[in-house]
């Protein structure tokens, strides 16, 4: 005779509770240990600090949930799930785990369901899962949530590298470094501008300008570009507003990010950097026109600073004939022109 499920109660918490998980995520590293093919010393030297502090820079990012699945009886957490949503309004399971005792229950399945729940409610662009080398039997589980494989990222077997930064957590395949854009780059400009005009919510521009038009019409100074190696995966620019002099330290940003980076801090990475770079030349105010519709760059924009201070009422036509009202967004630097 077959015992009766265990009943257990749901919970959700935000970081501040994310200690509770420790004793099971411990079991999930020790799962991917022993089921890892290649990267088995990836998961022996990593720690829940480790996790927790990842944890943490997500929240700081954007938003992060746990769920949790408790026993009341055996006043124990018996399954979790953490999931966090970008900037960029990205969301990701970032980690699952359900006590063997309780599997086969539909537990798992009830925590991927408040957390899908959460990010569509929270506007969700894209959902995602990564899987770890040696648990792909759990492929058939998330398909049941239309989650299927779109790209596969190869991680190179080193025997010695510099150590991550605590809580550095993600894939090296985006890991980035910044640096000032060149007229080389600009292949790759065109390929990411291309994929920005796609979503309809980045730009009125229906083609993407020549070289030389755009570099006319952009600041030597403030142009910069994220480069995953040789690989370019996202740039950022500024232009000026006004040939006035009165207004010569006022100025304009672009940022846009490839397709397959989105969500992953190239954004946030791009914006930090340029607005340095324009505090170095003295710019003491940038703005931004941005589509209402476009969250993911309003929330990108409001962590570092800027604020709406307008609506302009369709200023503008899209191609197809729209007219779209843009919300125009300052900052204004609080070392220069004080």
């Amino acid at each position: 005779m077959t015992a009766p499920a265990p009943h257990v109660e749901y919970r959700t918490m935000d970081i501040a509770g994310i200690e509770v998980i420790r004793p099971l995520w411990n079991r999930i590293c020790e799962h991917h240990r022993i089921r890892a093919r290649t990267f088995r010393a990836f998961f022996e030297s990593t720690t829940f600090d480790d996790r927790k502090a990842y944890f943490a820079r997500c929240a700081e990012a954007g938003d992060l949930r746990v769920d949790l699945a408790c026993d009341p009886a055996a006043q124990r957490c018996v399954a979790y799930c953490v999931t966090s949503l970008s900037a960029e309004r990205i969301g990701e399971i970032e980690s699952l785990y359900v006590d063997e005792a309780y599997r086969s229950q539909g537990v798992g399945t009830a925590l991927v369901r408040r957390a899908l729940a959460w990010l569509d409610a929270n506007g969700s662009v894209e959902n995602r899962v990564s899987v770890a080398d040696g648990n792909e039997e759990s492929f058939p589980f998330y398909r049941k949530f239309g989650f299927y494989p779109r790209r596969t990222v190869l991680e190179q077997v080193r025997e010695s590298a510099p150590p991550r930064p605590a809580g550095d957590m993600r894939s090296p395949g985006v890991v980035c470094s910044i640096r000032e854009m060149t007229a080389a780059d600009w292949d790759d400009i065109h390929r990411i501008y291309i994929e920005g005009i796609a979503t309809g919510n980045a730009t009125f521009e229906a083609e993407v300008p020549s070289w030389e038009r755009w570099d006319a019409g952009h600041l030597r100074s403030c142009r910069l570009v994220a480069a995953n190696g040789r690989r370019v995966v996202g740039w950022a620019a500024a232009s000026p507003t006004s040939g006035r002099p009165a207004y010569a330290g006022v100025a304009e940003v672009s940022i846009y990010v490839e397709r397959d980076t989105r969500g992953l801090g190239v954004g946030n990475a791009l914006l930090g950097e340029l607005i340095a770079a324009s505090e170095r030349e003295g710019f003491w105010t940038l703005q931004a026109g941005i589509f209402p519709e476009n969250e993911a760059s309003l929330a990108l924009h409001a962590k570092h600073g800027f604020c709406v201070i307008g609506r302009r009422e369709r200023p503008g036509r899209m191609k197809d004939g729209r007219w779209r009202d843009v919300l125009l967004l300052e900052r204004r630097s609080r070392k220069i022109g004080r």
